[in-house]
């Protein structure tokens, strides 16, 4: 699903317009090994950002700022950081080629479905290192992880971990039947009723799409795209804009929006001709020009409320809309 040969031959309008974001965000934020006021792990799916305008546009301009932030691994301290680290490392060395930043990834990746994974629930990775917690985001960031690996190296113990992991996740109860993603188990084992955060029904997506691609089976994508509806018409505005399901959110939750547009953008591609993926190109379209209206056609910051509300901003947020600027290229 990665690669550094861009998808589109010519450019279009949504191609330039992340650009111009982008280079507002090196301006205003970059700083050598990731973006001044961004968390740790945030730095990791900012670079992602990176790489996919790079894919899809095949302009290099980015490469030190994305080689630089792979490699800065400081500040991580949950599993779900370090597989975000992972995942970034692996799109990082399908670019450059770098050894290192593969053996990172795979040795990072082994450490945690070693230690980390337990028979408690039936199953599952811990999301911290003192075992409170098992949640979506870091069941969600293996299936992906474990998918990419795969993809990488053809190693089929990463195949193994994908299906394994899906199949954990799938009969964990945090998956409502209409696709819509909760953020973990309760004490017991059982969804802990919280709520549908963006980024939640985003990583799933990738891992899914990427599951279709290594078996063939259609069903993985099938259930990616009822979650993707699901996502679209459920968290949205009633004028069809992109938002968190809680009236504020804190730092962490200003890059959600755009990990789940990343994912959406990857399975749109992935998706036959057909009303389902033309109700979603619709949708990206029109987040997307919400976005762009926000930035002052890429001379502002792009605020965490897409809407038009006065929000939060700094580089996750304007990150975000970077993603969603990305997903309209298709």
């Amino acid at each position: 699903m990665l690669g550094a040969v861009p998808i589109h031959a010519e450019e279009n309008p949504w191609q330039s317009r992340a650009g111009a974001a982008l280079a507002y965000l090196d301006r205003e934020w970059g700083e050598p090994g990731g973006w001044d006021g961004s968390e740790a792990w945030q730095r990791f799916v900012i670079a992602d950002a990176l790489i996919d305008y790079e894919r899809r546009t095949g302009d290099r301009r980015w490469g030190p700022q994305i080689a630089k932030a792979a490699r800065n691994r400081s500040g991580l301290y949950l599993n779900d950081d370090d597989l975000w680290a992972v995942i970034a490392n692996v799109h990082a060395w399908r670019l450059g080629g770098d050894p290192e930043l593969l053996d990172y990834a795979s040795s990072t990746y082994r450490r945690i479905v070693t230690t980390y994974w337990d028979d408690h629930c039936g199953g599952g990775l811990w999301w911290d290192r003192k075992r409170t917690y098992k949640n979506a985001i870091t069941n969600e960031l293996l299936l992906y992880a474990s998918t990419q690996l795969y993809l990488a190296t053809g190693q089929q113990t990463y195949r193994d971990w994908a299906i394994r992991g899906w199949s954990w996740f799938e009969g964990s109860s945090m998956m409502a039947p209409g696709g819509l993603v909760n953020d973990g188990l309760d004490g017991a084992c059982r969804n802990n009723g919280q709520p549908h955060f963006t980024y939640n029904q985003g990583v799933v997506l990738g891992g899914l799409t990427d599951l279709t691609t290594i078996t063939g089976d259609p069903q993985y994508r099938a259930a990616a795209v009822r979650t993707a509806l699901a996502a679209t018409r459920s968290l949205s505005t009633p004028q069809g804009i992109l938002r968190e399901p809680v009236p504020s959110i804190g730092s962490d939750g200003l890059m959600f929006k755009g990990i789940f547009a990343y994912h959406l953008g990857h399975l749109i591609e992935d998706m036959p001709a057909g009303p389902e993926r033309l109700e979603l190109t619709a949708w990206v379209h029109a987040n997307a020009q919400a976005v762009w209206t926000l930035s002052a056609s890429g001379t502002r910051p792009i605020d965490a409320d897409w809407s038009g509300r006065p929000s939060q901003s700094g580089p996750a947020a304007h990150a975000s809309g970077i993603d969603m600027l990305l997903a309209a290229t298709d």
